[in-house]
């Protein structure tokens, strides 16, 4: 994708790949708070569904139309460095029950491995690995599956480093940081180095955070070991429910949920998501047992009960956030998956409950 833009500084952001993977979908809220708090309205920049409750499956959302999300904000706000400056807001309460076990861990160490062990449930992108290096502890992600993007890694180091501060109380110097997205202009450079107080690289293979070992051992101001122990096996829940990276079929399922509200996802549309032939697709699919019509139908389904449970969305929105433009085209499609119709499926749960 080319940059509107022909500022340097804006072209940069614009030098990545079109990812899968999911993300949750409290960075939204993160991100929409950051632009009321600069004076702009959110539905100016993400769109009506990104907004409305419940317009999220199990509360986690495509990470390509968060990334998108944050380039429209950027260029919104005038804002090249954004991901520094968003990564400063996001709060360890903003991971849910994660942040809470990071908040009850023992120690600085304890807490950053828990990120990596746990990293899927933040983004199924690219795996976040760990290693000791020069007697620092290195956190680092490549791109083996693509690459989000300068506003993207820049967020999740700068919100990494941000966690750390906030659990031990202080400012955490690290050796160094490294981005593999091309440089900002110097001065923009310079906001990098105050920030980190370290020296930060781009272009280079891997975007990596460097943190001393020495820091590592350094106590947190509430450790919970039960607390932890309770919350963890919650995390631990979560984290059996993602798919395993490479699962077509879920991928598939994602990519149909994340079209819906444009239209209905034809294979050839969904194969260009996943960057594949139409015939290759159809093929690896059936090769799993799996056609893509009854898997593209079984998705719906799942997305229109979710907004369905939602008694605040209307049966025209959830037609809508399905990508019919006529609610009567949506009921019709209901009652082929479901053998009710959407009104009768919500009475019954309302009955149910």
């Amino acid at each position: 994708m080319l940059a509107p833009a022909v500022d340097p500084e804006f072209r940069r952001l614009y030098i990545r790949d079109a990812i899968q993977g999911m993300v949750p979908h409290t960075l939204v809220a993160v991100l929409s708070s950051h632009l009321q708090q600069h004076g702009v309205d959110p539905a100016t920049v993400l769109p009506a569904e990104a907004l409305k409750p419940g317009a999220h499956h199990l509360g986690r959302m495509p990470a390509e139309a968060f990334c998108q999300w944050l380039l429209r904000a950027a260029e919104r706000l005038n804002d090249p460095l954004l991901g520094l400056h968003l990564g400063q807001h996001i709060q360890p309460a903003h991971l849910g029950a994660l942040g809470y076990v990071l908040l009850a861990c023992d120690s600085l160490g304890a807490a950053l491995l828990r990120i990596q062990r746990y990293h899927r449930l933040l983004n199924d992108i690219n795996p976040i690995q760990h290693h000791v290096e020069d007697g620092c502890m290195v956190l680092q992600w490549g791109v083996s599956r693509g690459r989000p993007g300068a506003l993207f890694d820049e967020t999740g180091i700068t919100a990494i480093v941000q966690f750390a501060r906030v659990l031990i109380g202080q400012a955490m110097p690290v050796r160094g940081v490294d981005f593999v997205n091309p440089p900002p202009g110097p001065a923009s450079q310079a906001q990098f180095h105050a920030y980190f107080g370290a020296s930060v690289r781009w272009n280079q293979p891997v975007t990596r955070l460097l943190i001393p070992m020495a820091l590592l051992q350094t106590r947190l101001h509430q450790p919970d070991p039960v607390l932890r122990g309770l919350l963890e096996a919650q995390v631990d829940a979560a984290l059996a429910h993602l798919p395993e990276p490479g699962d077509l079929v879920e991928l598939t399922r994602r990519v149909v949920r994340q079209l819906a509200p444009h239209g209905m996802p034809e294979l050839d549309r969904v194969a260009a998501e996943l960057q594949l032939s139409p015939r290759v697709l159809y093929r690896r699919l059936a090769e799993r047992g799996h056609r893509f019509r009854s898997l593209r139908d079984g998705a719906l389904k799942e997305l229109a009960e979710l907004h369905l449970s939602d008694l605040r969305l209307t049966l025209a929105e959830v037609s809508e956030l399905l990508g019919y433009t006529e609610q009567s085209a949506f009921s019709r499609a209901f009652r082929r998956w479901s053998g009710v119709s959407p009104m009768q499926w919500r009475r019954q749960g309302q009955g149910a409950t």
